[in-house]
This record gives structure tokens, C-alpha cells and sequence, in this order.
């Protein structure tokens, strides 16, 4: 578990900022075990046959990731570790105590793969070595986490998500299987999350300009989140937080270009041996794999090994995409992350300058920040 320095500020600006994740958490665990553990209805004649598989995938990769924004825990494999236990667990017990219920290895492998999918992506999160880089990723999380920290937003986005979900999948679902006789929950499922996914995407939008023009007006530093509109920086942007003592700079409080970097790119980033492993994983785990559950009547577990091969290859193609951008923007004060203009003769006014050749702005540290990761998960 997590322990809190109350001397430290950031600290408990962090502890907080976990505390909205983990009342979600906790209404998300109990809701998730009365759902597997609720009576089953006596067997009859007729069923509908519903997406059983890929909810438990959804369900248990939903509290891996919850798991591990409460920040109880620091490490990823701890909280996949206590993941893994739980889903088994939960499936096991099922048959013990829930009446027209039984375990299924299906059930638990279909859990264990929404947990390894969620891992995945748990551990592309962390922090960056460069000080200009992490002040940026930090930027957005503080972002996050002030949205978050107010109760009516999560109520706006999770309406903005079930709502819109519920209203593509239940036609579709109940239309299929009434006029046609067919199953086809997995995707209609599927396509409700994408539009509900569109809808909360919609809204962040209508939300995060007014963060970012707090960002602009109080300078708040991102670490404890105290205002520091009135700190004097030095002729190079640099200062420190009065209240945590953490080092900030003028550029955090911009919003820096990022490198546009091609797929291509990303795809070669560990060479020809990565692109032909990858290439391989994609085939095995998001064609084979479930073309041959599907021949052999598993549906519902196709569904799941295809959910994961997708969720498992955008993390690793957004790790290499983050690791690639995080070089180029190291060197962004060397040269324009743009147009590759070389900015060493550029000069810069206040920890800032601009490429005279595509007008991109850059930021310039005097020297090396030397600025501890405090650990946090983002």
C-alpha cells in the first residue's frame, strides 16, 4: 500500500486527486460482484443468447483499471496480481453460492484476458525522463484530475457513456435476435461503446477549455497544485513552488507542439525484427485465434481473444509512438520538432522561443533539472 507524507503537499494533492477513482472503484467492485453472483433464472427452452464473454472481459479489464487509479498501489503487477485473484475468485464462487449458476472456464479466461489487456496499458504510463516532456504529460493529468475531482462531472460523463451505449446496443441486440434469430450482442456492444466513447470524447471537449485557461491565469503547479501567478521566474523561465519546492517552468503552462510522427515510423521502432513480431501477434492473436474459436462454436471467447489482441497492439503501438515523440521533444530546443530547423544560434527570451522558419514555439532549459518521479502512476 501507498503511504502518505502529510508534510509534503504533492502528496496530498495526489492522495485527493485518488479519492473520486477510488469511490468509483469501490461502487464498481460491489456492483460487479451482485452482478456475478445474482440468482440465475431456471433454464427454459428458449434464451437469448447475450455477449456473456466479452462483458466479463469488459467487466474485470473496468477493475484492473480502477484498481490501479486508486493508487494503493504502486506497482503494475501488484495491482494485476490482486486482479487476477479477484477474478478467479469471483468466478469460483459463483457456483458456490448463486442458485442456476455454475464456474466456467470460459468466464474466468475471459476475465483474465480483460485484466492482461488493462495491464497493458497500465504500463505505458509512465512518467518521462525529460523535465519538458513530463511537465507537459503532467499538465494533462492535472487537467484530469480537476475535472474529476468535481462529483457532477463524473455523473456528465457517465451519462454521456451508458446513455448513448444503451440506446445503440439494446436495439440492435433485441432487433437481431427477435426479427432474425441471430446473435449479435458482441457487435452490437461493440458499437454502442464507440459511440459512447464519441459522446464522452464530445464532451471533454465542451470541458477542458476552461482548465486550460486556469492553467493560463493562475499557474498552478502541477505537482501540489498551488497558484503561482505571482512567482517571479528567472531570466531563463525557472523557478521553484513556494509551497512543494518542486522546479517549474514557463513552458508547462503552454500548451508545447508535439512531433507528428508517421505510422510507419512508430510500426519500425524496434527495427525489422519488432515489425515482423508484431506483425505476427497481430495475425495470431486478432485473426487466427479467433477465426478458429469461431469455427469451433466459442463465440463469445473469440470476441475476447479479439478484444485483447486489439487493446494489447494499440498499447504497444502507443508506447513506441510516446517513446519516439519523447526523443524528438528532448531535443526540441536543438532542433524544431516541425520543420528540423537547427535552433542551437536561436536565441530564447524567458525559457521560450520561436523557430524563425515555422514559427513553432520551443522550450529552453539553462540546465538540467534534477526533479525526483515521485512515483505517481501518471
Amino acid at each position: 500500500m501507498t503511504r502518505i507524507d502529510l508534510s509534503d503537499p504533492a502528496a496530498i494533492r495526489r492522495e485527493g486527486a485518488a479519492w473520486p477513482w477510488r469511490i468509483a472503484f469501490l461502487i464498481f467492485a460491489v456492483l460487479l460482484l451482485v452482478a456475478t453472483h445474482w440468482p440465475g433464472s431456471e433454464p427454459s427452452g428458449s434464451t437469448i443468447l447475450s455477449p456473456d464473454k466479452l462483458m466479463h472481459f469488459l467487466c474485470f479489464g473496468g477493475f484492473t483499471f480502477l484498481l490501479w487509479m486508486t493508487r494503493w498501489f504502486r506497482r503494475v503487477w501488484v495491482v494485476a496480481g490482486y486482479s487476477t485473484a479477484f477474478t478467479v475468485l469471483d468466478e469460483l464462487s459463483q457456483g458456490f453460492f448463486s442458485p442456476y449458476r455454475d464456474s466456467s472456464g470460459a468466464d474466468i479466461v475471459a476475465g483474465l484476458l480483460g485484466v492482461f489487456a488493462a495491464s497493458a496499458w497500465m504500463t505505458t504510463f509512465q512518467p518521462a525522463n525529460d523535465f519538458v516532456v513530463r511537465q507537459q504529460e503532467r499538465r494533462v493529468s492535472w487537467i484530469l484530475d480537476e475535472l474529476l475531482g468535481r462529483p457532477t462531472n463524473w455523473l456528465l460523463l457517465g451519462s454521456a457513456f451508458v446513455l448513448p451505449m444503451l440506446i445503440v446496443f439494446l436495439p440492435l441486440y433485441l432487433l437481431g435476435w427477435s426479427m432474425f434469430g441471430i446473435s449479435i450482442g458482441n457487435i452490437s456492444l461493440t458499437l454502442g461503446i464507440l459511440i459512447g466513447l464519441a459522446a464522452v470524447w464530445g464532451v471533454l471537449r465542451r470541458l477542458v477549455p476552461d482548465q486550460l485557461r486556469r492553467i493560463e491565469t493562475d499557474r498552478p503547479c502541477f505537482d501540489c497544485g498551488t497558484r503561482l501567478a505571482q512567482l517571479e521566474l528567472d531570466e531563463h523561465g525557472s523557478g521553484h513552488c513556494g509551497a512543494c519546492g518542486h522546479p517549474v517552468h514557463a513552458s508547462q503552462w503552454l500548451r508545447l507542439p508535439v512531433p507528428r510522427i508517421p505510422l510507419a515510423a512508430v510500426l519500425q521502432a524496434d527495427g525489422p525484427l519488432g515489425l515482423v513480431c508484431i506483425t505476427g501477434y497481430v495475425l495470431l492473436a486478432m485473426c487466427i485465434a479467433p477465426l478458429l474459436l469461431l469455427a469451433n462454436g466459442h463465440p463469445g471467447l473469440a470476441s475476447a481473444i479479439f478484444y485483447t489482441g486489439t487493446v494489447i497492439a494499440a498499447a504497444m503501438a502507443w508506447q513506441w509512438h510516446r517513446v519516439l515523440r519523447n526523443e524528438i521533444a528532448a531535443q526540441g530546443d536543438r532542433r524544431c520538432i516541425r520543420c528540423e530547423f537547427d535552433l542551437a544560434s536561436v536565441p530564447s527570451e524567458g525559457g521560450l522561443g520561436t523557430c524563425p522558419e515555422c514559427s513553432v514555439i520551443f522550450a529552453r532549459l539553462h540546465e538540467a533539472v534534477d526533479d525526483e518521479v515521485e512515483g505517481s502512476h501518471r
